[in-house]
């Protein structure tokens, strides 16, 4: 009897580790479990404002860093977020599906997906990153990015893929913003 219990034991135990270990890496995994499924929402939210070109929306969804300078004062406004956006085309992430996560500091994450982005007559498929920051109780993007050259999303595939640079346009506002944030000269 103690061979059966022995045996039904080691199959359920090797059952079990083949299901947990089969089961998908949740894509946010490096964010607070508590604040997983907002951020989900939020992300989809700001892909969707950039699909429907809907500018006042995805100023709600920018972090802060895209409206207020240096010295902390509001300098993109709603409607110069707007004005700016205008004609924006091609650096729009019209769908993204995050496969991983990195913790750049606490409350600020690099997460590291599949986007979409348009191209003429087609759209373009290529790993893409979105910098996602936890302000205000809430969370908000401060700009994405893609590698240059583009890297196909089967890469991400990989365990060890890691972009081949350190996407710094991730640490600036969206590039549509800069001017009125920074003095541009021309």
């Amino acid at each position: 009897m103690n061979w059966l219990k022995v045996c039904c034991f080691s199959l359920l135990v090797a059952v079990a580790t083949t299901a947990v270990a089969q089961a998908p890496k949740d894509p946010l995994a490096a964010v607070p479990t508590g604040q997983r499924l907002e951020l989900k929402e939020r992300l989809h939210a700001y892909t969707a404002a950039f699909r429907r070109k809907d500018w006042a929306g995805l100023y709600d969804l920018v972090s802060d860093e895209n409206r207020y300078g240096g010295n902390h004062k509001l300098k993109v406004t709603r409607r110069i977020f707007v004005r700016d956006m205008e004609g924006t085309d091609a650096a729009r992430l019209i769908k993204f599906a995050p496969v991983r996560t990195d913790s750049v500091s606490a409350g600020i994450f690099n997460i590291f997906g599949c986007g979409e982005m348009p191209g003429g007559e087609e759209k373009i498929e290529r790993i893409a990153a979105v910098r996602a920051v936890r302000e205000n109780g809430g969370w908000f993007f401060t700009n994405w990015y893609y590698p240059d050259p583009p890297e196909p999303c089967s890469h991400l595939s990989d365990p060890a893929w890691k972009p081949a640079r350190y996407p710094q346009q991730l640490d600036e506002p969206m590039l549509q913003v800069t001017c009125e944030l920074v003095l541009c000269t021309l």
